[in-house]
């Protein structure tokens, strides 16, 4: 990426705000498929640690995406105020929070072993603006792995992928054939390109 394409601090508010002025008007299709590509990982992060099963964490995704385009025509980013992805953690456990709800109205309590009834915790309480910002992070990593790991050849690739998973150098060296040396070396090439699009990607959204 060269100089003229990176993007600097004072461009990223303004990035940002584009791509949400975009969506408020809701006519540009491009606009709102970078939405969900963008943010889509992070909401369905944030319900699977409030504890949300898989399949109802893919409901919960689309159900947020849905309120997040009808609330946008009159939605006001103000980084002042705070970052465009709390706002979606607070849509997203307000919706996990709502399934909770629904679903304590239609099942009976359930009853422990001493026959007493247990009512079933708001899975929504436990979330905290630190779980939020812990699954922010995990998210922008893996996008920005899948973003660039085309960049590098195969074995470079399988490299990292098994250094990220714990494996030792020494062991990720024999496995594929390489130099202790050029593990090393493989390794600080990915993170160097990663925390480059990690920034760029941190830029870009918010």
């Amino acid at each position: 990426m060269g100089p003229a394409s990176r993007k600097t601090s004072d461009d990223a508010p303004r990035t940002r705000v584009t791509l949400i002025q975009r969506l408020r008007a809701q006519q540009d299709e491009r606009a709102w498929q970078e939405f969900v590509t963008h943010y889509q990982g992070y909401i369905h992060r944030l319900a699977r640690r409030m504890g949300v099963g898989h399949h109802d964490a893919e409901e919960t995704v689309q159900d947020v995406c849905l309120k997040a385009w009808k609330a946008l025509p009159t939605f006001t980013y103000d980084p002042g105020k705070g970052r465009f992805r709390g706002w979606l953690w607070q849509v997203t456990a307000n919706e996990v929070r709502a399934r909770w709800r629904s679903r304590r109205r239609e099942a009976p309590l359930a009853v422990n072993e001493e026959g007493v009834a247990a009512d079933i915790p708001d899975p929504s309480v436990s979330a905290t603006e630190r779980d939020a910002e812990e699954e922010w992070r995990a998210h922008v990593a893996a996008v920005a792995w899948r973003n660039v790991s085309g960049e590098f050849e195969e074995r470079t690739r399988q490299a990292f992928e098994r250094l990220s998973k714990g494996e030792s150098p020494e062991a990720v060296a024999s496995a594929l054939g390489l130099a202790p040396a050029s593990v090393y070396v493989y390794k600080k090439r990915v993170q160097d390109r990663l925390r480059q699009e990690v920034r760029r990607l941190n830029d870009l959204l918010d």
